[in-house]
């Protein structure tokens, strides 16, 4: 074949570039076309006084129903609903059930909404038979009670509670040494305020709140629980929620009503999580305005 000249060859070179470039435009233009929009990042929102948690809806409807000029924000999984009651900048929090829920929840609503204190709040079993369904703990104190380490046994030596001890959760606080926190600890004044407020439907105690991601009802492990790790009740979300604030040093209560208990063959009382939020609508309305 003929050698072209320089110039003919230069254009189609040149040609080829072109149309190479253009093939890979459009397969890159089709690739992003056809990919899923990334997450955008959440935007802060105006900070809150209050945010106040729950679970479930049934543990809600009295707080969302509360909230004067009402949003809701949708975030990934969770929902949120923000509003003012009593003068107060409030966001209610549905967790979802749970310790990721619980923990993902907390997370997002401290981030967002930076609030002066959180109240984790909703149903609880109790852990000792003097609680009676529709009594309220305020805790001084939230517990994991699955977290624990169990002591070398052969095989077929069976499962013994006696060779469990409980495992403290460690956190690095300002990044530098980790802090081992056997429990962690109510805001003492978000304490003492629910402390004062009347339960027309039982008794206001103060005590520890145990969290883990189970439901017992055999007797003898609510004793060891409360033997082990000095809890009063029982939930799937306090814990967590509380590990998680003492991260990121925001202040914390938990407060549960009794729904049900084992001790007295109780079931569980669906009416419980409406109290609860009724009693912890209160404390919100007395917690002072910033």
């Amino acid at each position: 074949m003929k050698p072209l000249p320089g110039s003919m060859r230069l254009k189609r070179t040149l040609g080829r570039g072109v149309a190479a470039a253009l093939v890979l435009f459009l397969a890159v233009g089709c690739a992003a076309a056809t990919r899923p929009p990334a997450a955008r990042p959440a935007q802060p929102y105006p900070a809150a006084d209050i945010v106040v948690q729950g679970a479930v809806d049934t543990e809600l409807q009295p707080l969302i129903g509360a909230l004067d000029g009402r949003e809701q924000i949708q975030i990934a999984a969770w929902t949120f609903w923000r509003g003012r009651i009593a003068g107060r900048t409030v966001v209610v929090s549905r967790t979802e059930v749970g310790p990721v829920n619980a923990s993902t929840a907390t997370t997002l609503a401290i981030v967002n909404f930076r609030p002066r204190l959180i109240i984790n709040q909703g149903t609880a079993g109790a852990a000792v038979p003097d609680l009676k369904p529709f009594d309220i703990v305020v805790g001084e104190a939230t517990v994991d009670y699955g977290a624990f380490r169990s002591a070398h046994a052969e095989a077929g030596a069976g499962v013994d509670l006696s060779r469990w001890t409980p495992m403290p959760h460690r956190l690095r606080l300002d990044g530098k040494d980790r802090i081992a926190f056997e429990r962690f600890p109510g805001d003492a004044a978000a304490v003492a305020s629910a402390l004062e407020i009347p339960n027309p439907r039982g008794r206001v105690v103060k005590g520890i709140i145990g969290s883990a991601f189970e439901f017992n009802r055999e007797v003898d492990r609510l004793v060891w629980m409360n033997k082990t790790y000095g809890v009063l009740s029982e939930d799937m979300e306090s814990a967590y929620a509380a590990g998680t604030a003492t991260g990121f040093k925001t202040p914390f209560v938990a407060i549960r009503i009794i729904s049900d208990s084992d001790f007295h063959a109780a079931e569980f009382q669906p009416v419980a999580g409406e109290y609860c939020a009724l009693f912890v609508l209160e404390l919100v309305r007395r917690w002072p305005v910033r």
